[in-house]
């Protein structure tokens, strides 16, 4: 397993994608979990900036090991509309991936959000529809999705049972299950919990939280046991299933909660990766 930069870090400190990618080479990482918003949201740059963005990537030799999907609260949303525009910017997300050499991608907000007058029954069942829709258009390109929980009340996804009926509910091999550490840690769900997945474990991720609130601040301010979590991933056999799938198995190093919360990113990532260095292997 190797680590991973996720650049919503930069995003957060407002810096331009294209910085950011020069910063991670310099620091020595080769897999990017790339975010798609901001700054590094390709459906909102021009076709001259997505090619300078490829272009950063590969000349950086840099490798995207996980595409995130931000702008995805509203596929369980009661608007049809509004689920098929959630679904159209992953698509044309999917198609930038493409465009990397990638192959794997991350839904934030937990499938979607609730709504206030809407059956918890009929959002379930928008975020299910919404979601098989979009992995059906990616199994003919041999694209794949990973689904996250998210340690809050209006996420759909907010424990790990929750997470396996999605993926039973979808039915589908290219939807599989990322390991976001510090949700799983804030939620009280230990290393033991992951073995609902097993097989379907293809990604993870490092973040913080200081018990009580999921701060995605410096890795080692707070109190997460990463090492029996990477412990129990490796027992279950996330790398044999990443090679077996074709992608790379990396735990992406996720830091920032919203604009102007970072002042330096590369002082963020050095302590980071100070504490990890004595911690992991």
């Amino acid at each position: 397993m190797k680590l991973s930069l996720n650049t919503y870090l930069y995003e957060c400190a407002g810096v331009p994608i294209m910085e950011t990618l020069k910063s991670a080479a310099k620091l020595g990482f080769k897999y990017l979990d790339y975010a798609a918003i901001y700054t590094g949201d390709p459906t909102k740059a021009s076709p001259k900036t997505r090619k300078q963005i490829l272009s950063g990537i590969k000349d950086n030799g840099l490798v995207c090991s996980q595409l995130q999907l931000a702008h995805t609260r509203d596929l369980a949303s009661s608007n049809a509309k509004l689920r098929e525009k959630g679904i159209d910017y992953m698509k044309r997300c999917a198609e930038f991936l493409m465009e990397m050499n990638g192959r794997q991608m991350l839904v934030w907000w937990g499938c979607g959000v609730l709504e206030f007058n809407l059956p918890r029954e009929q959002s379930w069942m928008n975020a299910v529809n919404s979601m098989r829709k979009f992995a059906e258009w990616c199994l003919p390109r041999k694209l794949l999705i990973d689904l996250e929980l998210e340690p809050f009340n209006f996420s759909f996804l907010n424990n790990t049972e929750k997470m396996v009926k999605m993926l039973e509910d979808i039915a589908l091999p290219n939807v599989n299950a990322n390991i976001d550490i510090g949700h799983m840690s804030i939620n009280r769900e230990g290393p033991l919990q992951m073995e609902k997945f097993g097989h379907r474990i293809l990604h993870a991720h490092i973040s913080e939280t200081d018990s009580f609130d999921h701060t995605n601040s410096i890795i080692g301010t707070g109190n997460v046991d990463y090492k029996s979590y990477v412990k129990k991933m490796m027992e279950l056999g996330i790398e044999q299933n990443c090679k077996k799938a074709g992608v790379p198995c990396a735990a992406g190093i996720e830091m920032g909660s919203n604009p102007g919360s970072v002042d330096d990113p590369e002082r963020w990532i050095k302590e980071s990766l100070a504490y990890l260095k004595k911690i992991l292997p």
